[in-house]
């Protein structure tokens, strides 16, 4: 796996998104999303954004949430992510994303604008805009597994740089992970 290097400048124009947008914790709505799911099947959409956080931060889609009263939209993981081997072996992809390989970097297969850097501008554009409508955005992190998988499992990032950092492992023999 490699990295981009790219400009993290973005004109956000929603800086002022939780002064203006208190909602109490009684009041919210949270509605549970999952990216490409949520607007890959939408007609009403052009066919480049289905999918994508373009689509997911479209007119449509946020009217839509609107019209929901949903307040909040917490994001299944978002973070880049591989096929796991027996995936791949089967033909199959990792639809849900929940093995990351490195957290907070967006993943760019729900990008429609790129996957050379674009991908940060595209999440930050759909967090903008959303909040700009007055939604707030949590993300679903799950830390207690990551792409790097078992003690079987490839060392892509975590584990090579500090594994007894990244991971908790069985007292009685670091060898093994400990999962909860």
């Amino acid at each position: 796996p490699k990295s981009v290097v790219i400009n993290p400048y973005f004109e956000w124009d929603d800086e002022d998104f939780i002064k203006r947008n208190k909602v109490p914790l009684k009041d919210t709505v949270i509605y549970e999303v999952h990216v490409k799911g949520f607007t890959k099947l939408r007609l009403d959409l052009p066919e480049n954004i289905r999918g994508s956080y373009e689509g997911l931060a479209s007119e449509q889609m946020i009217s839509y949430l609107k019209d929901l009263g949903i307040t909040t939209v917490e994001l299944m993981p978002v973070f880049h992510f591989i096929d796991q081997r027996f995936l791949i072996d089967k033909g199959l992809t990792n639809y849900w994303g929940y093995d990351p390989i490195n957290f907070f970097s967006p993943e760019c297969r729900y990008s429609s604008s790129g996957c050379l850097g674009e991908q940060v501008f595209s999440f930050k554009k759909m967090v903008n805009e959303l909040h700009n409508a007055g939604i707030e955005v949590i993300i679903d992190v799950v830390y207690n597994h990551t792409a790097e998988g078992n003690h079987l499992g490839p060392t892509l990032s975590f584990r090579g740089i500090d594994n007894i950092a990244y991971y908790m492992l069985q007292p009685e023999n670091k060898r093994y992970y400990l999962d909860f």
